[in-house]
């Protein structure tokens, strides 16, 4: 190959490589800016291999297996100061599917609750959390308000009627998880005299 040759193909290899570099920054920053519509992400969760930058939905928790939640910064490298996250649980606000429930005797709007998270039972790690609900929704409002008699009832419980609220170690940035807590069926009644199979 001669020297004019040589540089020629010096010159297409450097031009494919910046072509490179140049589509994989574009991509990172239509991830990261959910297809350039809102401000770049530095914080987001990671649930299942599913990776969240600001809201998602219709996951089921239950009393034995916890929802397992990986908390990711995109520049941790650049400073120690990107790592922490706080985690909060409040009700998922749904029009028409608010209800009543009782403290005491009085009653309370389901969505007017401002934290359930001494509901739930939260496994704090450096980097990940689980969680899982104490129980259904009675024993959820009944770990929120210890020591007072609460009453509500099972079938007023919607899908995703909670909401998980991760956090960034600065405020700045806040993720939304909605979810529903699967409770566990303590008996089943039949109606039918006979069963035929």
């Amino acid at each position: 190959m001669s020297k004019q040759g040589t540089v020629n193909f010096s010159k297409a290899i450097s031009y494919i490589l910046m072509l490179m570099v140049f589509i994989a920054v574009c991509g990172f920053l239509a991830f990261f800016t959910n297809g350039f519509t809102s401000s770049l992400k530095t914080f987001y969760v990671e649930i299942e291999d599913k990776q969240i930058l600001s809201t998602a939905e219709n996951y089921e928790l239950t009393t034995t297996v916890p929802l397992n939640v990986e908390v990711k910064y995109v520049f941790k490298a650049l400073s120690s100061e990107n790592s922490g996250y706080f985690v909060k649980v409040l009700p998922n606000i749904i029009a028409d599917k608010d209800f009543d429930f009782t403290i005491d005797g009085s009653v309370y709007s389901y969505q007017a609750e401002e934290d359930l998270t001494a509901g739930f039972d939260i496994d704090y790690g450096e980097t990940s959390f689980t969680i899982k609900p104490k129980g259904g929704i009675t024993e959820i409002l009944s770990a929120v308000y210890p020591n007072m008699e609460v009453g509500v009832s099972k079938d007023k419980a919607y899908e995703n009627m909670f909401t998980l609220v991760v956090t960034s170690y600065n405020g700045e940035e806040n993720i939304r998880i909605c979810f529903s807590v699967l409770e566990k069926v303590s008996s089943v009644i039949l109606d039918q005299e006979v069963i035929i199979f």
